[in-house]
């Protein structure tokens, strides 16, 4: 039986946040590039979070994924939600424990509006987000993202 848990990462967990990012083969991860992966970024990162949240599922000792929100930390009132799952955890429902967790969170904080940025051909992740309720409201003009947002 393997055991889940959910936490928050901190900058101790950079290394293991490291390797399991720079792991995971380039075709899978190629939407996913808020950040370098390199170690010293991730813990400056971690370490520097205090209202962003950087949460990571942990799989018995692996890191499985992990999501975030954040914005907060610089100043918006509408966090960033973002998700990757590790290949070998894919389709076993952590990006969708993520994002109803994501959503308990925000409204804890008495949040009113959730965003999320996803990559036009990602529609893996386009059909989650609009199962869990999100709506595109946007196109970012750097990079032809589409924006999308979750209204509570």
């Amino acid at each position: 039986m393997k055991a889940l848990s959910v936490r928050p990462l901190t900058a101790v967990d950079a290394p293991l946040f490291s390797a399991m990012l720079l792991a995971q083969p380039a075709d899978y991860i190629q939407y996913f590039r808020p950040f370098d992966f390199d170690v010293e970024t991730l813990r400056h990162m971690l370490a520097a979070a205090r209202n962003d949240v950087y949460m990571g599922f942990f799989v018995d000792e692996a890191l499985a994924g992990f999501f975030m929100l954040r914005g907060w930390d610089s100043g918006y009132a509408i966090p960033a939600y973002g998700v990757t799952i590790a290949q070998n955890f894919a389709g076993k429902g952590l990006a969708t424990l993520s994002l109803d967790t994501s959503k308990t969170l925000c409204r804890l904080r008495d949040v009113k509006r959730l965003m999320l940025k996803v990559h036009p051909d990602n529609l893996t992740a386009k059909r989650l987000y609009e199962k869990a309720g999100f709506v595109q409201t946007g196109i970012d003009s750097h990079n032809a993202n589409l924006i999308y947002h979750f209204d509570f």
